[in-house]
C-alpha cells in the first residue's frame, strides 16, 4: 500500500513538538510561550526550544503578544517529521456492519472500560468534510481494548481490516485544540491535523484527495467550529 512520502533525513518529533504544532495550527490569536507550554504539558524551556526550531524553519512569526503558526508551513513540517507515539504495534480488527455503528459500538465499549479514545481517518476526515467513503480507520487509544465483545474479529493487517487500533501514551493525540470539533455524531474526534497525517499514512489516491481537501479546510479554518 502506497505512503506518504517524507524529507530524506527528516528529524522524528517528538510527542510535544506534535502537540506544539497542532495548536499553533489551531489557533488564530497569538500564544504565548508560557501559555503554549501549558496548553500541551510540557516544560517553559522546552516550548522555548521548539519555538526557536520553528521560527528558523519559518513556520512562525513572533510578537510582543506571543507566537502565531505559518498553518501551511506547519502542516508541511507535520508531514515530514511527525510520527504518532505509539506503546505497542497496532491492533487489526473487521466487522462488515456500517462504520458509523462500528464506531458507536467502539465508543460505548470504550466507555464501560474507561478507556479514553480518538478516531481519525478515514472516518473522522469523512465527518468533518465528506469526499470518500471509510475503510479503514485508525481508532487511538490510551489502553488495551479488546473488541470481540463488540461484534468485531480479529484481522490478519491492514488489507483485512476496518480498524485499525493504535494504544498510545500521549494524551495530546486523545486531544482536540479548540476550535476543532472534538465530537460528532457522539463520536470522539482525533485533531483535524491528525487525521490528514493518518489519510496520507495510510495511502492510495482517493485518500490524498481527500487529505488535499482536510488539508485546505484546516488552512482556511472552514471546519465547523465544536459547539
Amino acid at each position: 500500500m502506497a505512503r506518504a512520502t517524507t524529507t530524506p533525513h527528516a528529524r522524528k518529533w517528538g510527542p510535544g513538538t506534535a502537540a506544539i504544532v497542532r495548536l499553533l495550527i489551531a489557533t488564530e490569536t497569538p500564544l504565548t510561550q508560557v501559555a503554549i507550554a501549558e496548553a500541551v504539558g510540557v516544560t517553559q524551556p522546552r516550548a522555548s526550544q521548539v519555538l526557536k526550531r520553528l521560527s528558523m524553519d519559518d513556520a512562525v512569526t513572533a510578537s510582543v503578544h506571543g507566537y502565531r503558526g505559518k498553518r501551511a508551513r506547519l502542516l508541511d513540517l507535520y508531514a515530514q517529521s511527525a510520527r504518532p507515539h505509539l506503546d505497542a504495534p497496532e491492533d487489526f480488527w473487521f466487522s462488515t456492519r456500517p462504520f458509523t455503528d462500528q464506531a458507536h459500538r467502539i465508543t460505548r465499549a470504550a466507555r464501560r472500560a474507561g478507556v479514553r479514545i480518538a478516531f481519525s481517518a478515514d472516518l473522522a476526515p469523512d465527518l468533518l468534510v465528506p469526499w470518500r467513503h471509510p475503510t479503514l480507520t485508525v481508532v487511538y487509544a490510551d489502553r488495551q481494548l479488546r473488541l470481540e465483545e463488540t461484534g468485531f474479529v480479529p484481522a490478519e493487517g491492514r488489507a483485512d481490516a476496518t480498524i485499525l487500533l493504535r494504544w498510545t501514551s500521549d494524551a495530546t493525540l486523545l486531544t482536540v485544540n479548540k476550535p476543532w470539533p472534538a465530537v460528532v455524531d457522539k463520536i470522539p474526534l482525533a485533531d483535524p491535523v491528525q487525521q490528514w497525517w493518518d489519510l496520507r499514512e495510510l495511502g492510495g489516491e482517493d485518500r490524498h484527495e481527500a487529505a488535499d481537501r482536510l488539508r485546505r479546510a484546516i488552512i482556511s479554518k472552514s471546519i465547523a467550529a465544536a459547539a
